[in-house]
């Protein structure tokens, strides 16, 4: 009995530091993702409507898609998913010549990962690649 609740005991701390290593990775990882988050935000518009206020469409490039790497399974994880795939849309209109992204959405879809009982989550967003003046 006291060798399977050490062993219990055992598993269960390395589930735990497990845990507490993957979150922290994911922080050092969310912080630079912010700052190229930020930055491209600087370059490219994004909004959820069908115009950038106070701006006319020049030329619509086409649709863009960013969707995350990141295979969340807690919440910070899901944010960093969240902000993987704004960056990539936005890199995407970029790479076209856009300056703005329109009609902005967020899809986010939750799947069994293979091999595993987790649920996992991935996000995707899609919009259209402008140039506004």
């Amino acid at each position: 009995m006291t060798i399977g609740f050490a062993f219990f005991s055992f598993i269960l701390f390395i589930i735990i530091y497990s845990n507490k290593h993957r979150e922290k990775k994911a922080a050092v990882t969310a912080a630079t993702i912010d700052l190229q988050l930020n930055q491209k935000r600087r370059e490219v518009t994004t909004v959820s409507t069908a115009s950038v206020p106070g701006k006319n469409i020049a030329s619509v490039i086409g649709a863009v898609s960013g969707i995350s790497k990141t295979q969340a399974t807690t919440k910070s994880e899901f944010e960093l998913a969240e902000k993987e795939a704004m960056l990539a849309i936005i890199q995407n209109a970029q790479q076209l010549g856009a300056n703005a992204i329109i009609d902005l959405k967020a899809t986010t879809g939750s799947y069994q990962q293979q091999g595993s009982q987790w649920q996992v989550s991935q996000t995707l967003y899609s919009g259209t690649a402008v140039i506004v003046e």
